[in-house]
């Protein structure tokens, strides 16, 4: 059975058109470019249809390591306080510069015009790939985001009817490209029947009587030209 990557599956018409529902099957299958069997693209979209695609619930980032592959940093988020004042948001700090955190209010949340600002920050894996800024002497991490999948969404009457057109076109594409394999097939075999079959080997002797044309000199011995060839 062929091994196709996701280009080749979506070329074929075994996938679905939602952009959502790809991007999972691409994480199922580690990347765009990774090759799966035709019967892991279609239980792949199964599942999918059955228990509903996953949606991507935020980015988190990884980190290279000397062994060429990435690993997720540890996730840390912050909360800081403070007022928008022409435009420009200002924290605010509490007593001798301490972290100020302010009551709150179900109904009318912090007190004073106070806003809350959550900020997220990775902390990269013990020995993870960096090179030294030489301004200010920080470590920087070679890095790169990826998907968090979360919940699954189910696909919509108009997504399913697009799966089903799509199957359908892939199946008759599949059957149209087999037919003119068969007939390519077939085409070879009778050329290989017709002059290619009773072509005489190498050594064997011609039907005529002759020798193989070129085993045989000018003037050379009883096969020369006009010598032993009268009865």
């Amino acid at each position: 059975m062929a091994a196709l990557d996701f280009g080749m599956a979506m070329a074929r018409g075994m996938l679905p058109t939602s952009e959502k529902a790809q991007k999972d099957l691409i994480n199922l299958a580690g990347g765009r470019n990774i090759f799966k069997s035709e019967d892991w693209w279609n239980q792949a979209v199964d599942k999918q249809i059955s228990e509903g695609y996953r949606t991507v619930e935020r980015q988190d980032k990884e980190f290279l390591m000397p062994s060429g592959e990435y690993q997720p940093g540890k996730r840390q988020t912050s909360t800081t306080y403070g007022r928008t004042i022409m435009g420009q948001f200002s924290p605010v700090t509490g007593p001798f510069g301490m972290p100020y955190v302010p009551s709150y209010n179900p109904i009318f949340g912090y007190g004073g015009g106070i806003q809350a600002r959550t900020s997220v920050s990775y902390k990269a894996p013990e020995g993870a790939v960096f090179t030294m800024d030489p301004r200010t002497k920080e470590k920087q991490y070679t890095s790169r985001d990826f998907d968090v999948f979360g919940k699954r969404e189910d696909y919509t009457a108009g997504e399913l009817s697009d799966i089903e057109r799509s199957a359908e076109a892939g199946a008759k594409r599949a059957k149209r490209e087999t037919a003119q394999a068969e007939t390519s097939k077939k085409r070879l075999t009778r050329g290989t029947g017709g002059l290619a079959a009773k072509a005489r080997p190498v050594g064997a002797k011609a039907t005529t009587g002759l020798p193989e044309l070129g085993t045989g000199g000018l003037q050379l011995g009883t096969t020369s030209l006009g010598k032993g060839l009268l009865v």
